[in-house]
């Protein structure tokens, strides 16, 4: 686990919750958000409304890592599904890492009161805890990863806030 990583996760559920003492957070329950916009509402930019209304760009830039995290995994999950159909299979399809991180991460910091680790783990459909510990490290590794990316094309783009 990456401390300064889960603290950002931590902090980005608190204010997808609306907590914090958030202003601008409106009364729109965030699970509504969330099964509206797919789970994940995109970010428009600097000042732009966030899972839950808050108005946040420390959050904003936390919820934008984890949409880019979720846009991988639908392109990968659609070529998943199309390989699976091929196959002859007529069930559901399974679904890639980046979609189980995702769903990690909103099993993990969105809900109110946070689920056990044995609730997260059903839920995630993970059956080991030595598993369910390496996918949180991983969902840390990428968020951290896709932060430092956005940050390095922020300080490219001469301070600008990119989208």
């Amino acid at each position: 686990m990456i401390e300064a990583v889960e603290a950002l996760l931590q902090y980005w559920g608190e204010r997808c919750r609306g907590g914090l003492g958030s202003p601008g957070a409106s009364g729109a329950s965030p699970l509504a958000a969330a099964m509206q916009y797919g789970g994940m509402i995109p970010s428009s930019g600097r000042g732009s409304i966030g899972l839950a209304g808050a108005v946040d760009q420390v959050a904003e830039e936390v919820d934008a890592a984890i949409g880019t995290i979720k846009q991988a995994g639908l392109v990968q999950d659609r070529q998943l599904a199309r390989a699976w159909r091929q196959a002859g299979h007529t069930s559901r399809p399974p679904f890639c890492l980046e979609t189980q991180l995702v769903k990690l991460a909103m099993v993990r910091y969105l809900p109110d009161p946070i689920p056990t680790v044995a609730q997260q783990m059903r839920r995630v459909r993970i059956r080991s805890e030595r598993t369910y510990h390496e996918r949180v490290q991983q969902l840390h590794e990428r968020v951290r990863a896709e932060l430092e990316r956005r940050a390095q094309l922020q300080r490219v783009q001469g301070g600008r806030r990119v989208a």
